[in-house]
């Protein structure tokens, strides 16, 4: 911002009441306590007028560079006494634009959002425990549903369309919207109309505390352990390791990852490296071309035989995490074809605390296949209610090829 000349030709400053420059004390006379009031009173003129020139210059360079979004939404707060708050205002203008960008991926968060999206990445549910994603088609869904809670008693299945929450519609609605909407205190109730196929029905749900858990394990024959996994969230990975080392496994691990709707990368690659020795795991290229290759720095895995349950709910990271464990021979795959959501996003913090999530590039698995669109193609096709004792059959045959086999088995 150039300033305008407020110093004379002498280097004095100039004050706004007077054309010229001050005259010095020298030719004033004696330097009496009246013309020092005086001298003073110039001097804080002067002042003032250099803030006041540098605020007005300050607020016209700042609206010579708002654009034409920043300055719609002001007039319109400010002429329209029934207007939308600027919060409000600012919120559409966002999602308009991630909208328009067809990344439908893509979300924004407010500040007010942002605890509700760390609590679901800490594997934190407060209300009634299922993750919400929006499909190809921009519908919003159930990506899982956390077992044991009050969603799963109350018969939700992932993939079921959520159309209402609360006898509020949520057709067009974004997911940090949708999300607040299901949260609430403990013990108080929500209506969540659901459309199943054809069938459109409402279920009413006591909203519990917090819950907690997205790891479930068990001995589900002697040596062999089952552990099932829900969401990729931050404890997932410690909650497995714990699993390993409490439960004996020499005969086989079956890792469930049927309906997980993934979660955070970086635990997907910690979660795989415990079972993978030193090389990639997964890698993507951004959208400015430059790659990025995550790989596992293990030299001692966990070498157990190892099967792996998928479904058509299986996405994002949990893809990854069976794409590599695929690719690397680490473990036979039974199931469903995957759902084929192999996009990178990440976060971004905003001014005021808020956040923004956009997709920077695509997920490739070690030998270089692309998930997103095409998932991961089992090597043995398997409906759901056949996987657990098709894995146990497997692993019977894993076991026999190391000299052994496996007890307790059907």
């Amino acid at each position: 911002m150039r300033l305008p000349k407020l110093f004379s030709s002498t280097g004095t400053p100039s004050s706004p009441s007077s054309p010229g420059p001050l005259r010095s004390s020298r030719n004033l006379g004696s330097d009496t306590p009246e013309r020092r009031a005086e001298k003073t009173r110039r001097a804080a003129l002067t002042s003032l007028a250099l803030i006041v020139t540098f605020a007005a210059g300050d607020f016209l360079g700042n609206a010579r560079h708002r654009s034409p979004v920043d300055q719609s939404i002001s007039q319109v707060v400010m002429r329209d006494p029934k207007a939308p708050s600027k919060d409000v205002l600012e919120r559409a203008a966002i999602e308009a634009v991630l909208k328009a960008t067809g990344d439908q991926w893509a979300n924004y968060f407010p500040a007010k959002s942002v605890p509700i999206l760390q609590d679901a990445l800490s594997g934190r549910y407060s209300g009634v425990g299922i993750w919400l994603r929006k499909n190809s088609s921009g519908v919003l869904e159930v990506a899982t549903v956390q077992p044991g809670s009050p969603a799963a008693i109350s018969g939700i299945h992932v993939l079921d369309n959520v159309s209402e929450i609360g006898g509020v519609s949520m057709d067009g609605v974004s997911l940090a919207t949708a999300i607040a909407a299901l949260r609430g205190p403990a013990n108080s109730i929500v209506n969540i109309q659901l459309d199943r196929g054809n069938k459109t029905f409402t279920v009413q749900i006591k909203r519990a505390a917090v819950l907690t858990g997205d790891v479930v394990a068990n001995q589900i024959a002697p040596n062999v352990l089952y552990v099932q996994v829900s969401a990729i969230s931050s404890h997932a990975t410690d909650d497995v390791k714990q699993a390993l080392a409490k439960y004996p496994h020499s005969k086989g691990i079956i890792l469930d990852l049927r309906d997980n709707p993934g979660g955070l990368i970086e635990e997907a690659v910690n979660l795989a490296s415990l079972f993978l020795s030193e090389g990639t795991v997964v890698s993507y290229s951004r959208q400015n071309n430059s790659d990025e290759v995550l790989n596992s720095k293990n030299t001692n895995p966990d070498v157990a035989p190892m099967v792996v349950l998928i479904n058509r709910s299986t996405a994002s990271s949990a893809e990854v995490i069976t794409g590599a464990f695929q690719d690397r021979n680490r473990a036979v795959v039974l199931g469903e074809k995957s759902y084929g959501k192999g996009t990178v996003q990440e976060i971004f913090n905003l001014y005021g605390g808020s956040q923004l999530e956009i997709t920077v590039g695509k997920y490739r698995t070690p030998s270089g296949h692309i998930i997103d669109q095409v998932g991961i193609t089992p090597d043995l096709l398997v409906n759901d209610k056949n996987e657990i004792s098709t894995a146990l059959s497997v692993l019977q045959g894993l076991a026999s090829f190391n000299g052994g086999k496996l007890e307790g088995s059907k």
